[in-house]
């Protein structure tokens, strides 16, 4: 299982435009969205269960850009329900302030497929839903952010379209790895995300 989740993310890490927060390719990317336009489109991937290090990037994005950052939840957007779904995003959308430099969608994970009925898929695909949403923000003239809590929660269709991705790999450290696993205790232990099939 960790195998075939570890390939998964190799393939996807081979990418040209993927690469792992503070990295040097991070700087690149940061020292170039620091001379974007705000009022042109481009679709900047988040990914990965370190939200420690999730927020440092979003807050570092925020300071570079010059007016107002809108934030969108896509768990109150997206539904089982395609027709429901289109018309949600369609409102969200045109809700968006029209001024604001940087659009922030929280909960992307919502928007994924499910894995083949196969245990050893490591494919997952995109839905409907999804395929309408990236087709909507294309028309967004500012840059776009999608967050995604776990890498495994991403599809092929996202990082095919998205401009950069960025991955937050969980902490490498003893100290490190404890604390982030007392912060991401489950209280519930319930989850709507799409899981692995176990073989």
């Amino acid at each position: 299982m960790l195998l075939i989740y570890n390939q998964l993310l190799t393939t996807a890490m081979n990418a040209a435009h993927t690469f792992e927060y503070n990295s040097v390719n991070y700087k690149e990317f940061l020292r170039k969205f620091k001379n974007f336009d705000s009022s042109k489109h481009t679709l900047i991937v988040f990914a990965g269960p370190f939200h420690t290090n999730r927020n440092a990037a979003m807050d570092e994005l925020k300071r570079e850009v010059i007016g107002k950052v809108a934030e969108v939840d896509l768990a109150e957007i997206i539904t089982p329900y395609e027709e429901e779904t289109y018309q949600n995003i369609d409102r969200a959308l045109e809700d968006i302030d029209q001024k604001a430099s940087l659009i922030i969608f929280r909960n992307a994970e919502q928007l994924n497929g499910v894995y083949t009925a196969f245990s050893g898929s490591i494919v997952k695909y995109a839905t409907p839903q999804e395929r309408y949403f990236l087709q909507k923000v294309k028309n967004i003239k500012a840059p776009v952010v999608l967050e995604f809590k776990d890498f495994d929660q991403l599809d092929r269709t996202v990082v095919r379209t998205a401009d950069s991705v960025m991955y937050f790999r969980p902490p490498s450290s003893l100290i490190e790895r404890l604390v982030w696993k007392l912060q991401n205790v489950h209280v519930h232990g319930s989850s709507f995300l799409s899981p692995r099939p176990v073989k």
